[in-house]
């Protein structure tokens, strides 16, 4: 399970970021809220996060708090 991320933004989308951690780029699904209002490319992170696993995806939400 991953808990929770930090690393730097690299890329900003509508409902996701792509963030680079340990040399890995992860993308994150976010809410919307969240990255317009606190994330900023080339910017640092840190991110609670909730690991949804399924038979054909692996999915990371991340949350403020």
């Amino acid at each position: 399970m991953i808990a929770s991320v930090r690393g730097l933004v690299l890329h900003l989308g509508p409902g996701e970021a792509v963030l680079e951690v340990g040399g890995v780029g992860l993308r994150v699904f976010v809410p919307r809220t969240l990255a317009e209002a606190h994330l900023t490319v080339g910017k640092p992170v840190f991110l609670h996060t909730f690991l949804v696993v399924r038979e054909d995806a692996l999915s990371l939400y991340g949350f403020e708090s």
